[in-house]
């Protein structure tokens, strides 16, 4: 059980440096094909997989490959396109924070969609999340809510990641009834893969490929194995192994990494309001999350 344990606090140290990795390599290949690389080796890792478990790779129906591709639209490409453009535009600490908001948002469509029940406490924790999350867009001055200023490009493709994780993991629920987790994700990182070869082809790919130094390559790697592929088999063998709830708790930490690791590697600032509002969203969250 402890290497459970170990093996779940890895992935979330895996998902808090995506953001790093994240940013060092949109500064050489650009957004678009900083994506498709990245599910080029995360999809050709995720169909290994697939075809290691099942000894051969399994035939989808039209419906299979319906929810596939909804998933890969949403989860692959609308997710990873606003997320790797966002933070070419803002500095990852506050990023990350804000991407640390989608459990909120996962559990108010959740409410409105499948009529899950949100208790007071439930509530309690949406609300302060939602403020320590505007706390962190608007760096500690809510007079600054509704400026210019305050919502720039970052700000509104990082909101755009949040809404995409949101509509995945809502559809997912639904997907995850027609086929396997695995089958799931390997199939829509493939179809998310062929998808943004498109624009990555018209925003000089092969071009920014070589120029582009081995450090930007190491962070496509990393994000495309540890992230992605990695990430998943040992997020959902500790789901299996220790339960949901416990996973989800330990997946919170998420932010703390990315955040440690944007200070110490990329030099970024801590701020009071960041500070502050980074507590406040994972007081929330923990709020939410409890039964």
């Amino acid at each position: 059980m402890r290497v459970t344990y170990l093996k779940l606090i890895a992935t979330v140290f895996f998902w808090g440096s995506n953001f790093a990795a994240g940013k060092i390599a949109v500064q050489s290949f650009g957004p678009y094909s900083t994506a498709f690389l990245r599910f080029t080796v995360g999809a050709s890792l995720l169909m290994l997989m697939l075809y290691k478990q099942e000894q051969k790779l399994p035939k989808i129906s039209v419906n299979q490959l319906k929810w596939a591709a909804i998933s890969g639209l949403l989860g692959v490409v609308l997710y990873n396109i606003s997320f790797f453009i966002g933070i070419q535009y803002m500095p990852t600490v506050r990023a990350s924070l804000i991407v640390a908001f989608s459990p909120i948002t996962i559990t108010l469509g959740s409410a409105i969609f499948f009529g899950e029940k949100v208790t007071v406490l439930k509530w309690l924790g949406i609300i302060i999340s939602i403020t320590g999350a505007m706390l962190v867009i608007v760096r500690g001055d809510f007079s600054n809510l509704l400026a210019q200023s305050t919502w720039g490009i970052g700000e509104w493709f990082i909101l755009g990641a949040v809404l995409s994780w949101t509509a995945y993991t809502l559809t997912a629920k639904l997907a995850l009834k027609a086929m396997p987790a695995l089958t799931l994700s390997a199939f829509s990182a493939l179809i998310g893969c062929v998808i943004l070869f498109v624009p990555a082809l018209q925003h000089q790919l092969f071009e920014r490929m070589s120029a582009a130094p081995w450090q930007a390559y190491v962070a496509i790697i990393y994000m495309g194995a540890a992230a992605t592929a990695l990430g998943f088999i040992w997020y959902y063998e500790a789901v299996r192994l220790i339960g949901v709830t416990k996973s989800a708790i330990i997946g919170n930490l998420t932010p703390v990494f990315a955040v440690l690791i944007a200070v110490s590697f990329l030099g970024e600032k801590l701020t009071i309001p960041t500070i502050t509002g980074g507590v406040l969203v994972l007081l929330g969250i923990l709020l939410t999350s409890r039964k």
